[in-house]
């Protein structure tokens, strides 16, 4: 008879080392990025390329993390975990040396999308035991409260030393040190990791590659039109028009395709529920806020000329507000006390971030004013990842959440935020001439000598773009007015109305009426 393992560790591992080692992999493995978003600028310049590739790029980690949600159960049944981590920290490795060495943008999207397919499938190894550890009573809101702060803390500082690292040497430095790392992991885990199943194998068959060709293909086109739109022009570029048809087309044969199968790839049936639809509406909302961080980097770059470390320096003071958040989800989970006002805090924290942002749009600001708002962008972070991906995934069942898990993500982590990211770039572009246009009126060159008009061009420049975040920033306070009333009015679960019919009043009083009559005549009676 077969032994089954669901741990990860050989039996003569201590209890200690296996958490160490747990917790080790689980950051290295959230610290792996194909590209890192501050080291974006040094890798457009050295490969003499558009920042929309390596945008697209970015994009394609998360969308090969969704393709592989739906696979992850079938896959965990069939291999073994060993297997699993060798061949993805293997995978990842190799696409990384790929990524330092290539000039190729194309090659790197695609390497993007591969490495975010594996690092989906060896997160979920190290996700599954620290899920057992941290919530043993099965309560996954607990375990939220731990893991979104640590994933969030993890990204930031992992983030921050690969862009010092890349500023001191290379951006492909950063990459080989990461196909190095790998391959350490990989000696790790074969000297410590056990070559038992999880549980009964499976066969690995009947997974319908065609709707992952779909799914795939769906996001993929969507994050090129998403990317490139501007700089295109966007419908008057024909690979824009093709995109965009692309997306469409590839969404309606997944559609239709899952209709036909027995196992669907991804279900759509979730999405009938309220709190998914909900969950989904506030996630969108969420893009607005993470869409803004194009603004705050054109502002901390364009304007007050931060290099690539001190701007990545910023998300560190994110830290304490993430930290808070998890603090407060802990024992908000743990007393089981209703998310409306934990949720509402958190779009508070975003909305109090978007006010400091509006005053702050000033050339003086020193370096100390970031530390309130990056404080509130972290706990608002913090807050809305845990509180609604625990809403969204309440009461589902674990079939159901693994065939939806993947759509789920995909809108989280690039649909919403690609979308407003695009859309604020195409705004304060347009903000942008406004106010230039609006400055011209008061200036007149025939009054003015070359040299001066040219000498106040590079101001002009700069105060229209304070005034076009300025505007934009006051649009998202005004929005997330909105979104905080929505959050205070919705329900959550709870029944807030009952209808009282004239007929239910009616039926009720008859009844009790009755009941008064036969009680009185029982006592007559033992009288």
């Amino acid at each position: 008879m077969a032994e089954y393992n669901q741990g990860l560790y050989k039996s003569w591992v201590p209890k200690s080392v296996q958490l160490l080692l747990i917790v080790v992999f689980t950051f290295l493995i959230l610290a792996i990025n194909p590209v890192n978003a501050g080291n974006i600028g040094m890798m457009v310049g050295d490969l003499g390329t558009m920042p929309d590739y390596l945008i697209m790029a970015n994009f394609a980690s998360f969308i090969g993390m969704a393709t592989s949600m739906p696979l992850i159960l079938r896959t965990k049944l069939r291999f073994r975990s060993k297997e699993i981590m060798v061949l993805s920290l293997a995978v990842i490795a190799f696409l990384s040396f790929v990524i330092g060495t290539t000039n190729f943008p194309e090659l790197i999207i695609a390497s993007s999308f591969l490495m975010g397919f594996f690092k989906m499938l060896m997160m979920m190894e190290v996700i599954l035991p620290m899920m057992f550890i941290l919530s043993p009573d099965g309560k996954r809101g607990k375990f939220y409260a731990v893991f979104y702060p640590f994933s969030i803390v993890s990204g930031n500082i992992a983030g921050y030393y690969l862009a010092r690292l890349a500023y001191q040497t290379t951006w492909q430095y950063p990459q080989l040190l990461t196909a190095g790392l790998c391959l350490l992991m990989i000696m790790i885990t074969i000297l410590f990791q056990h070559n038992q199943r999880f549980a009964r194998k499976m066969p690995f068959s009947q997974i319908d590659w065609l709707s992952i060709v779909f799914f795939a293909a769906t996001f993929l086109f969507m994050s090129y039109f998403l990317s490139f739109g501007k700089t295109l022009n966007w419908f008057d570029a024909s690979n824009i028009r093709i995109s965009f048809w692309g997306t469409l087309v590839s969404f309606i044969l997944l559609a239709l395709r899952q209709l036909q199968l027995k196992r669907s790839y991804v279900s759509f049936s979730i999405f009938k529920k309220n709190n998914v639809q909900s969950g989904l509406l506030m996630l969108l909302f969420m893009g607005v806020f993470l869409g803004s961080s194009s603004l705050q980097n054109t502002f901390t770059v364009g304007i007050l000329g931060y290099d690539m470390v001190t701007n990545a320096s910023l998300n560190l003071m994110m830290i304490p507000g993430v930290i808070l958040a998890g603090v407060v989800a802990y024992f908000w989970f743990k007393n089981e006390w209703p998310l409306k006002m934990f949720i509402f805090s958190g779009f508070a924290a975003f909305f109090l971030n978007s006010v400091m942002m509006y005053f702050i749009m000033v050339p003086e600001i020193n370096y100390e004013s970031w530390l309130l708002p990056m404080f509130l962008k972290g706990y608002g972070l913090s807050a809305i990842y845990i509180a609604v991906w625990f809403y969204i995934l309440d009461k589902l069942e674990m079939v159901q959440m693994l065939q939806a898990i993947g759509l789920i993500l995909v809108f989280r982590s690039f649909v919403v935020t690609a979308v407003f990211s695009s859309f604020f770039s195409w705004l304060q572009y347009q903000f942008q001439w406004e106010s230039v246009n609006n400055f011209a009126i008061y200036l007149d060159g025939n009054l003015m000598s070359t040299q001066a008009a040219l000498s106040g061009y590079k101001s002009l420049q700069l105060n229209a773009i304070l005034a076009a975040n300025k505007k934009i920033y006051g649009l998202i306070c005004i929005a997330s007015i909105g979104m905080m009333i929505y959050v205070l009015q919705h329900h959550f679960g709870k029944v807030r109305f009952s209808t009282l019919r004239w007929k239910e009043v009616r039926f009720t009083a008859a009844t009790r009426k009755r009941k008064a009559s036969e009680a009185k005549i029982l006592r007559e009676r033992v009288e």
